[in-house]
């Protein structure tokens, strides 16, 4: 616990020890922004548990489709040490045998799938996707969603919104408020319901506490989580900034633990009892 308050960090990347150094330069290489940790679930670890971190959302990008089935084992392993961990799988959508994949995900103690449109270079709204969506969304799955670029095309809120509009049953956790560098358009046009929940990672270092208060409240405090994105930030770090914003009490706990541990256990085939 960290001053009192249950903390889950719902969203953290980890990778296996010997891919931590590569994946994490790859990452910073493409942001032009420093890591703060390199990925390693010991390192994860290190970060959170002496800054009061009780759970953990754990996930990895398969940047190719040939990594999907590697990354899961691994997520998996995580899980069966680490009972105070969360995981959501790696997909790819342009798998030549993604519906098998996803039926071995079915398999296993997944609580959702992560994807990431901008490493994964697929535009969200692309019909050539929506046969993975129309998997995720028959199965009730929630998605964590990499959300905006300042460059980039993949990942913008208004395909975000044609997407949950053609997949009326997608549930999304859009990651960074929506929209990384697209606060503002994300908080226009993404529309709170109970299948859209938000994340702030990579995001309290980019605006001021106020903006931070003023995009959490448009979204609905009730639909955020709190999220590090690690290894790019520190928890001891995030928690800082979370703390300066002028939230109430109630605010905070929901965002800290109990939206996402409510959200994720209203999944189907899913129960998250760990915290």
């Amino acid at each position: 616990m960290y001053n009192g308050y249950t903390v889950v960090d719902a969203h953290a990347h980890i990778f296996p020890d010997k891919l931590t150094e590569r994946a994490t330069q790859g990452i910073s290489s493409f942001y032009d922004l420093p890591m703060s940790h390199h990925g390693s679930m010991s390192e994860l670890l290190e970060s959170g548990d002496p800054a009061g971190i009780d759970g953990y959302l754990v996930c990895s990008v398969a940047t190719n489709p040939a990594q999907t089935a590697a990354i899961n084992n691994y997520i998996c392993t995580v899980l069966e040490n680490h009972p105070q961990c969360v995981g959501f799988a790696a997909l790819h959508p342009f798998s030549e045998n993604l519906e098998e994949e996803f039926q071995n995900i079915l398999k296993r103690p997944f609580k959702g799938i992560k994807l990431h449109p901008d490493f994964q270079e697929f535009l969200m709204d692309d019909p050539a996707v929506y046969p993975m969506y129309e998997m995720i969304s028959a199965a009730g799955l929630p998605v964590l969603m990499h959300m905006g670029d300042a460059n980039r095309p993949y990942s913008t809120p208004p395909r975000m919104a044609k997407v949950l509009s053609d997949f009326p049953k997608l549930r999304v956790i859009a990651a960074h408020l929506g929209g990384y560098c697209h606060w503002q358009e994300a908080a226009d046009i993404l529309k709170p319901s109970e299948r859209l929940r938000f994340d702030t990672s990579s995001c309290l270092d980019f605006m001021s506490p106020d903006d931070a208060v003023k995009f959490i409240r448009t979204h609905g405090a009730e639909n955020c989580f709190f999220g590090v994105d690690f290894p790019m930030w520190d928890h001891r770090e995030e928690l800082r900034r979370f703390f300066r914003l002028q939230l109430t009490d109630t605010e905070r706990r929901g965002i800290l633990a109990e939206n996402m541990i409510n959200w994720i256990r209203n999944a189907k085939n899913s129960c998250y009892t760990n915290i």
